[in-house]
């Protein structure tokens, strides 16, 4: 079986042979697909299905549209999510929840890790070793915040596709997106320096790590199945 990162690899090749115009519409449905929660390896199949359609389509001439049999192109994503959700149950997700969460934990714990050991080289003026990273509330926080931010930034990325915006439109859609990452990052700073000191636990930074990788690739093996 080929793993998803080859499939994802063979399909930015291939797609390099659109003209423009179905490149453009192409991007959006790689967008779309991509961000519509579900499983990676089914959005990825998918998406070499279309691909091939676009390419037949270039090849004899007509329309994507006429390959597809309609004109509403977002609609036909649609459908094909739901059609691909509507066969998975509760459990069938977890396998890549549990690798993106092994990811974000093994991330953001070395940064953290990182962070208070220079805070403690700050304070004291000499490098202090240690092995144990604290949970504070500011870095749990910080944790849920990024989670947040992540969804949300693929729900906005998922609803922008397919849509021909005006200028005047980009421009206030920059503004808007400027006014909520300068508030974003200010909770951050916020729960940085006002709840770092209200210590949860303590564990091994090593163990840390261990649990982060083990997640990672026990749901990479898993979503592979």
């Amino acid at each position: 079986m080929v793993k998803t990162k080859s499939l994802i690899k063979q399909l930015n090749k291939a797609s390099e042979n659109l003209s423009l115009e179905n490149k453009s519409i192409f991007t959006d449905i790689v967008v779309y697909i991509r961000t519509s929660n579900i499983k990676v390896r089914d959005a990825e199949e998918f998406l070499q299905q279309i691909l091939d359609s676009f390419l037949n389509a270039e090849q004899q001439g007509v329309s994507i549209e006429t390959v597809l049999g309609t004109p509403d192109i977002k609609d036909y994503c649609e459908e094909i999510v739901k059609t691909y959700k509507s066969s998975y149950n509760y459990l069938s997700l977890c396998s890549e929840y549990v690798m993106y969460t092994g990811m974000l934990i093994t991330i953001l714990s070395i940064i953290n890790y990182i962070t208070q050991s220079f805070s403690i080289i700050k304070k004291n003026f000499l490098i202090k070793f240690t092995l144990y990273l604290n949970f504070n509330l500011g870095i749990i926080l910080e944790f849920m915040l990024i989670s947040i931010a992540i969804i949300a930034i693929m729900s906005y990325t998922k609803k922008s596709c397919f849509e021909q915006t005006v200028k005047v439109n980009k421009i206030k859609e920059f503004f808007k997106l400027w006014v909520i990452a300068c508030l974003w990052i200010s909770i951050m700073i916020a729960c940085m320096m006002f709840l770092d000191k209200i210590l949860v636990f303590r564990l091994n930074i090593i163990i840390v790590v261990i649990i982060g990788i083990a997640l990672q690739y026990t749901g990479n093996y898993l979503s592979e199945k």
